[in-house]
């Protein structure tokens, strides 16, 4: 016989509307003494927890309940007026679409604030809003507390403006490393993180299962052509680069998207900091080829439609408006045969679109009223998504993408974002084809069968993205893979990053303590640095008096400069200092080692070579390679 099902109890909560489970009044203990992450697997009641809590602190103060996205703010908003006795005014959605007096009047009438982070931030910087009087913030998806994202900003301005603070994030996914947890924990004042994994017994009873299969296609060898011209091309770049000093530690078919990113990164924060001569070729050539490896990629996962659409849409745009990096492309002979070799495959069915409707064709004749979402991470995948599935007369499709334009796309109205929801779950549609809008947080119980258009190589996004399944009954997950393309690499990528994840989050609360203590790094360069003003806008002028009265990190120099063999010193460090950062007492100690180089010579020619930019000085004493 079932145990009967018992129900929380509070003056503020709807009878029967939340089921009484021992995990969460667990979690909500620690919650109500000090600031809380909420690690949960997806559908385990992140929003309820919150919930609860709210109802709590809602005689103490106003509580605000962020989210990243308006469907997901629409959502939490709706869960509170069908769960509470809250009247409608008091539960307060505020929109950028509002005025600012329209917005100041809700922030001041309204107990609970459903918001998206940026209108909330923007209205604290122009003193529209303070927090003083805020007994809670929620911040949902709460792993986005990282760098620049507008949580880190609000976060501070609660802890400054507010006497007692208390601050809950939820997320099913905070990060694939300690640091990364960390960095959340330090930007929200977390102070202990209470997670549970699918095994925890006083979890595992609400789990739904969730099979999990991956189908592999074969590319087109059309495609395989168009891809074959695009990796001569970035092998050519690559060489081009090498020869100007970098990545010289791989051989140029071996460079990743990841290195060339990452040379990208560096680059951009180094001419931002005012270093400038062959720092701007290196930047014009690194962007070139982080475009060509970005088409190969396309070519490889998404198909000839999408890559199409970029050299369209985004190439022949950079190019026109004046990048050299782009124009070379288009000038390249080897892309000229590319797009010949492009044009010819628009004929060639994709056979991943082809296993996608087998996929969703096989699920609609096991259960006819079935909801799928297809998730891809470009519009234009979306778009020619639809276009093929259109064609079948079973597959009732709608699209769901951002609000912002992108490249001629206006994208969604919050309204047809709520529409295109509504349809799929009162049946009206039976497909929604996504991008990763719809990975996070949305709750449509509904969903029997989720498909992975595209491997993504982030664990964050593989987690959200298995999560709009099997939340309140088994699901069911499938992912196309391409084979022996970077599809295969991303698909193994997010799993292992997964595993690792869930052995980092068992461990962190032991360490947490010391990870917040230690302090990140920053960088401030003229590009980002932000002074704490009144004034709503900064001249450039101002700006760069500013960044100029900043302390200047000079250049390491040795006290005895010697030109006798220094050219000698020179071509070693070039063919054998590490990308890895590495003291200058170490380097001189092997350059005597294995080529008797005079130490006065080495150091010499290391400050010559830092002067050019071929070494970079990360901190006073040590260098590396750029």
């Amino acid at each position: 016989m079932l145990a009967e099902k018992r129900y929380v109890w509070h003056n503020l909560l709807k009878e029967k509307a939340v089921e009484d489970r021992l995990y969460q009044n667990r979690i909500l203990e620690r919650a109500r003494q000090c600031n809380t992450l909420v690690v949960l697997p997806t559908a385990l009641g992140k929003t309820v927890i919150a919930l609860l809590l709210a109802i709590e602190r809602a005689e103490e103060g106003k509580i605000f309940f962020l989210a990243p996205t308006r469907p997901l703010v629409q959502q939490h908003h709706q869960t509170f007026l069908e769960k509470t006795w809250f009247d409608e005014a008091e539960l307060a959605l505020v929109t950028g679409r509002y005025p600012p007096s329209h917005r100041a009047a809700l922030y001041s009438k309204a107990k609970v604030i459903f918001a998206t982070p940026q209108c909330v931030w923007n209205d604290l910087k122009r003193g529209l809003l303070r927090l003083d009087n805020v007994s809670l913030i929620i911040f949902d998806e709460a792993h986005r507390a990282r760098g620049n994202y507008a949580y880190v900003g609000i976060a501070s301005y609660y802890f400054r403006q507010c006497r007692k603070p208390l601050v809950l994030g939820l997320t099913a996914s905070p990060g694939g490393s300690e640091e990364k947890i960390a960095e959340v924990c330090r930007n929200l004042g977390i102070a202990a993180i209470e997670h549970r994994t699918d095994e925890d017994k006083d979890v595992k009873p609400y789990i739904q299962p969730i099979e999990v299969e991956w189908r592999r296609v074969k590319p087109p060898e059309e495609y395989l052509a168009v891809r074959d011209k695009l990796r001569q091309m970035l092998v050519e770049r690559v060489k081009g680069l090498q020869a100007l000093g970098v990545l010289t530690d791989k051989q140029p078919a071996f460079i990743t998207r990841r290195d060339l990113v990452e040379l990208n990164d560096e680059l951009q924060r180094r001419l931002g900091g005012g270093e400038g001569g062959y720092l701007y070729q290196l930047k014009v050539e690194a962007t070139a080829a982080l475009s060509i490896a970005h088409m190969i990629e396309l070519i490889e996962s998404q198909g000839p439609e999408t890559l199409e659409a970029f050299i369209e849409k985004s190439l022949k745009r950079m190019a026109m408006e004046g990048s050299r990096g782009h124009k070379s492309i288009l000038n390249d002979p080897l892309f000229i045969e590319a797009r010949k070799a492009l044009r010819s495959c628009m004929a060639t069915q994709n056979p991943k679109v082809n296993e996608l409707i087998k996929v969703l064709e096989t699920q609609l004749q096991v259960k006819p009223d079935s909801r799928l979402i297809v998730f891809t991470q470009y519009r234009d995948t979306v778009n020619a998504l639809i276009k093929a599935l259109n064609n079948n007369s079973r597959l009732r499709v709608e699209r769901f993408v951002g609000q912002g334009e992108r490249e001629g796309d206006p994208g969604m109205s919050q309204e047809q974002q709520r529409e295109a929801l509504e349809k799929l779950r009162s049946g009206e549609t039976n497909v929604l084809v996504a991008t990763s809008i719809a990975e996070e947080g949305l709750d449509i119980p509904e969903v029997d069968h989720v498909v992975f258009y595209e491997p993504v190589p982030s664990e964050i996004r593989y987690i959200q993205r298995r999560g709009r399944t099997g939340r309140r009954v088994a699901g069911k997950v499938t992912i196309l893979i391409a084979e022996d393309t970077v599809d295969e690499a991303f698909y193994w990528s997010s799993i292992s990053r997964a595993r690792k994840m869930k052995r980092i989050i068992s461990q962190l609360n032991r360490k947490l303590p010391e990870l917040l203590k230690e302090k990140a790094t920053q960088t401030v360069t003229l590009m980002d640095y932000q002074p704490q003003t009144k004034q709503t806008t900064v001249s450039t002028q101002t700006l760069q008096a500013q960044a100029e009265a900043m302390p200047k990190k000079e250049l390491w120099k040795p006290q005895t400069i010697q030109t006798k063999g220094l050219s000698q010193a020179m071509k070693w460090l070039v063919e054998n200092l590490p990308n890895q950062t590495i003291t200058i007492e170490e380097v001189v100690k092997r350059a005597y080692e294995e080529e008797g180089l005079e130490k006065a010579a080495v150091e010499t020619a290391i400050w010559r070579l830092t002067q050019q930019g071929l070494i970079y000085q990360p901190e006073p004493g040590k260098i590396r390679k750029l």
